[in-house]
């Protein structure tokens, strides 16, 4: 401009990057209150009730979308299905909620309020009451940021809140009994009816309405529910164990699965600051941070349509909390769980330490990922100070670890670790501690490889021989790299469990037919508490001293007598938990209970048959002492409840495995491991659920197994078989009578003779009655059922 234009610069041109619509900045109404007349709004099997008090609302130019309740009110919450009614007796004492309430506030479309709120149950009062205005102010400003809201802090003070789409509804209420109880209805959700104990993150009920369950059937795939499918990974990651400090880049590629897509959501743990998200198609993006979720919403343009790929790099830094080994560690004994004696256990912590690790995994959501797991190849880098050494996913590069900047006399300075997954992975995850390389070895395999077709990962029969697939067809490996890293203190264990892993691998990839991973990491490190944690290519072990003032010999995973069974269990994730993931929540227990069997096989195969039934016993008697608390099909929700995290251990991982091992009793070895191959072989780096093992054992057995799986899987019941037997010449004759309801059970019958040996029949029991007769040609000691173990029915003689 010219040198006396009091304006130094004017904008010439402008490109919208990209917008966010819907957004609202909601008050209370301070010039309007209304008296409730038997006030009352119902949601899915939801009601709540004031007779009479008083309501403020938040308006919107469509109507109201918030209220704020205040008097003497009444919550009910009755589920209707069957295991939901059971957890809310848990929680409650009774399988409805009732629950008094002096204030609520309550989020809906406007477009829902003239249908869910009559006219006559909100009355104008004549004038505002400054002192009940004051009060649904503060209802008002703490329960507004807790559901759909967005953290706008950088660009605005105010609170900015997205509508509920018609159908969706938050009641946040304040019950004098149980603090503030959250139900929602989210049309979105796959199970769209909740509710939510705040104060302690407690998820009572979560279930699909019968209006959800007529939309999408019985079973779900998260990943049918997602926008966008992420291909690939590039993580960069700076980590100082000191400081616990992060700093990170990742570039992630998708492709987008919806029709149009105007945002991607990631998850992002909220401790980490996102410096800025760029995409190789539209540069810079803006980005918005969910409240309380973790999540950033990252607003593209316009719509991106179905089937194009994009590529996005952001940057983050901040302070992430380590993430514990939870579901798969044994918990304390009850005596060392209270706040009192926990504090005089750690008072009397003896001098020995064990040395510090930082686990990052799935949960700790320390890199940018999709709202649920999604099979990616990936390639990890990670610097650490040099005196660190980090596992990862992935294979280790060979130049990994490269030192840098270390000082002249080689001290010092920092270690990049380079990991490749070149096979999907659900998660990305990595330990890092003061670990020495142990032992390394590559393990021979016997796999004998599939007649059938291979099948790729994408569904489709595999190119011929000009084309090489990126993932290696089912059964093509026969040997495993292995190397096992280990704190100081655990290289002699290290180096002596190389053994043991490689029968471990060896028995697995003989029952399976393969092995996922081009390699096996395993870190040895130190914990007060034994446990373990497995994502793909690596498993980190957790070694108790004996220092440890923890005893956990009740818990339902603590073998004592079988002291490799952790690591038994953990290699077998591998296989299922990995290469084979669950498609929701639900299905948990084939990852777990599967795990768990295969730890009893390899039991069964180290030590013999009698280490093999100790096993089924221990699996029977916690399932039997928590079956009360749901069916496995619940998942992680099995003892949450409470935080008993050894019922979700009894059932899951237990009484998971002790139906896989009714079921091969049920239908025969053959039967069993072939329909197990099939089932790995069809869902190989995919996610699969109950449905797909019924399926695939039901080819190999030509058996029905409907009621099987709907009994021990999706029921808790435990059946009660009533016994005799009686000699007729040659034969032994059983009576088996059950009821009311059917179960499918396999019953072994033991025959002891005169001579010293022993016959061991099964018997499938699909009836009320089964009356068999079995040839057993002299004299005869005992005859007993289920001396193996092998049922979880309840058996009892007939007098």
């Amino acid at each position: 401009g010219e040198d006396d234009d009091p304006q130094p610069w004017r904008i010439v041109a402008v490109e919208r990057l990209s917008s966010v619509d819907g957004l609202h900045r909601l008050h209370l109404r301070t010039d309007q209150q209304f008296n409730a007349q038997d006030l009352s709004i119902r949601s899915i099997d939801f009601e709540i009730r004031l007779p009479a008090g008083q309501v403020f609302t938040a308006d919107t130019i469509d109507g109201a979308t918030a209220l704020v309740l205040i008097g003497d009110g009444t919550m009910r919450f009755s589920p209707a299905p069957r295991e939901e009614r059971g957890q809310v007796r848990i929680f409650a004492g009774s399988e409805s909620l009732d629950a008094p309430f002096t204030t609520a506030m309550i989020r809906m479309s406007p477009f829902d309020f003239k249908s869910m709120v009559a006219d006559t149950m909100l009355v104008p009062a004549a004038n505002v009451d400054t002192r009940l205005l004051r009060r649904a102010q503060q209802v008002f400003d703490a329960e507004i940021g807790k559901s759909f809201s967005l953290d706008l802090s950088d660009l605005s003070r105010d609170t900015w809140s997205l509508l509920p789409q018609p159908g969706d509804f938050v009641a946040e209420v304040r019950t004098r009994r149980y603090e503030t109880l959250t139900y929602a209805r989210s049309t979105t959700e796959p199970e769209d009816v909740s509710l939510f104990q705040r104060s302690r993150k407690r998820n009572i009920s979560v279930y699909a309405s019968e209006q959800k369950l007529a939309e999408r059937g019985r079973f779900y795939n998260e990943d049918d529910l997602v926008d966008y499918d992420i291909l690939d990974y590039e993580v960069d990651s700076t980590f100082t164990p000191a400081r616990e400090w992060l700093d990170g880049r990742t570039r992630l590629k998708l492709r987008v699965r919806a029709f149009a897509m105007p945002a991607v959501t990631l998850k992002l743990n909220e401790a980490l600051t996102v410096n800025s998200v760029t995409s190789d198609e539209f540069g810079r993006l803006l980005f918005l941070r969910v409240k309380n979720q973790s999540s950033i919403v990252i607003n593209l343009p316009g719509p991106v349509p179905q089937g194009t790929e994009l590529t996005l790099h952001l940057t983050y830094q901040g302070r992430v909390p380590r993430q514990g080994i939870n579901d798969d560690t044994v918990a304390p004994s009850a005596d060392q769980q209270g706040t009192g004696r926990q504090r005089e256990f750690e008072e009397e912590m003896p001098l020995i330490q064990p040395e510090a690790n930082w686990l990052f995994s799935s949960r700790a959501q320390w890199y940018p990922q999709g709202n649920v797991t999604d099979f990616a190849t990936a390639t990890l880098r990670i610097t650490v100070p040099s005196e660190f050494t980090v596992v990862g996913s992935g294979v280790q590069a060979m130049d990994s670890p490269l030192v840098v900047d270390a000082l002249p006399n080689g001290t010092g300075g920092r270690a990049l670790f380079t990991f490749v997954a070149a096979q999907p992975v659900r998660y990305l995850s990595m330990v890092v501690s003061r670990m020495n390389r142990a032992d390394a070895a590559t393990v021979a395999l016997d796999i004998v490889p599939p007649q059938t077709p291979v099948v790729s990962t994408n569904g489709k029969p595999a190119a011929g021989k000009a084309t090489t697939p990126l993932v290696p067809p089912v059964g093509s490996r026969n040997t495993l790299p292995v190397t096992v890293d280990a704190n100081r203190r655990q290289e002699g264990r290290g180096r002596d469990s190389m053994e043991t892993i490689a029968e471990i691998v060896r028995l697995y990839a003989s029952l399976v037919g393969d092995v996922p991973y081009d390699a096996l990491n395993v870190a040895m490190i130190e914990d007060d508490l034994p446990g373990g944690h497995a994502p793909g290519y690596m498993a980190v072990i957790n070694n108790p001293l004996p220092t440890s003032p923890f005893t956990w010999k009740n818990d339902p995973a603590a073998f004592p007598n079988f002291p490799e069974f952790f690591l038994a269990h953990e290699l077998a994730h591998q296989w299922f938990g990995q290469a084979v993931g669950w498609k929701n929540y639900h299905e948990q227990w084939l990852s777990e209970g599967l795990s768990q069997y295969l730890a009893a096989l390899y039991a069964r195969e180290r030590r013999g048959d009698s280490a093999f039934r100790d096993l089924l016993r221990q699996f029977r008697r916690f399932s039997h002492d928590s079956t009360e608390e749901g069916p496995i099909s619940l998942g992680y929700r099995l003892g949450h409840i409470r935080n008993e995290s050894r019922v979700f251990r009894a059932l899951v991982y237990n009484k998971g495995a002790a139906v896989l091992h009714m079921l091969r009793r049920f239908v025969g070895d053959d039967a069993f491991f072939a329909g197990l191959r099939r089932y790995y072989r069809e869902n190989r780096f995919k996610k699969a659920g109950t449905s797909d093992l019924q399926q695939a054992i039901e080819a190999e057995s030509g058996q029905d197994l409907e009621r099987f799986f709907e009994r021990w899987v999706f029921d808790n019941g435990i059946p009660r078989v009533r016994y005799s037997t009686s000699r007729t010449g040659d034969d032994v004759v059983v009576r088996l009578d059950q009821g009311p309801e059917i179960y499918d059970i396999p019953v072994t019958v033991t025959i002891q003779r005169g001579d010293g040996t022993v016959l061991e029949e099964v018997l499938r029991l699909t009836e009320p009655t089964l009356e068999a007769r079995i040839s057993v040609p002299g004299p005869i000691r005992a005859i007993e059922l289920n001396q193996d173990y092998g049922s979880l029915a309840i058996f009892e003689r007939s007098r």
